[in-house]
């Protein structure tokens, strides 16, 4: 989906002075928060699952493949489980799973996790802005895992246009433990919390 200037300034408002950036869904965010990650000498991990969409940057690790696995992933029979209004224009690999099952999940998974053993410390700066199904189950993974004082954004955050996020933005919206710093009224919609808790 397409961004919005002011939204892509704001990412890189909020991703200022990180220790470590991560981020799920490559693209155009992922060369703006290069060079925000290369100014601040912060760790930069960007999971994207098409490699055609990789960004090859200097002083990015770049993760090809899922960033969760499938346990995690939100399926047809969950509660939390919307049907994309997009299922017959096109496939999503994250709805093929979500429906059919594990089979559709090849590659690499689990790149969260994996990535924040590697470095031995949690992201203090979480960008959400994957598929529709992934969206949330990233976020269940990460909330727990980001460190207070942390921050969590997320673009793509109005339903019915989109279900990637506006699940994840009215669980923290009535939440004690995350504090709203910013959300947009742009087309796409981006959001920033900070966690207090």
């Amino acid at each position: 989906m397409s961004w919005e200037k002011k939204d892509l300034k704001l990412l890189c408002k909020y991703a200022i002075d990180r220790k470590f950036i991560m981020e799920t869904g490559g693209g155009v965010s992922t060369k703006k928060l290069a060079k925000v990650a290369k100014q601040y000498g912060s760790i930069m991990v960007s999971i994207e699952i098409d490699n055609d969409r990789v960004c090859n940057m200097d002083g990015i690790d770049h993760q090809v493949g899922w960033s969760i696995t499938y346990k995690d992933i939100i399926k047809k029979n969950d509660k939390q489980f919307i049907e994309t209004r997009k299922k017959n224009k096109y496939p999503y690999e994250d709805r093929n799973v979500a429906v059919f099952g594990e089979k559709y999940m090849n590659g690499e998974n689990d790149l969260i996790r994996k990535s924040i053993k590697k470095y031995g410390f949690p992201p203090d700066f979480f960008f959400c802005d994957t598929g529709e199904y992934c969206g949330l189950a990233e976020w269940n993974v990460v909330k727990d895992i980001i460190s207070v004082n942390g921050v969590f954004a997320c673009h793509d955050i109005y339903y019915p246009k989109s279900i990637k996020c506006f699940q994840i933005v009215k669980e923290i919206e009535k939440s004690k433990r995350w504090k709203v710093l910013k959300k947009t009224a742009s087309k796409q919609g981006f959001f920033v919390a900070k966690k207090i808790l």
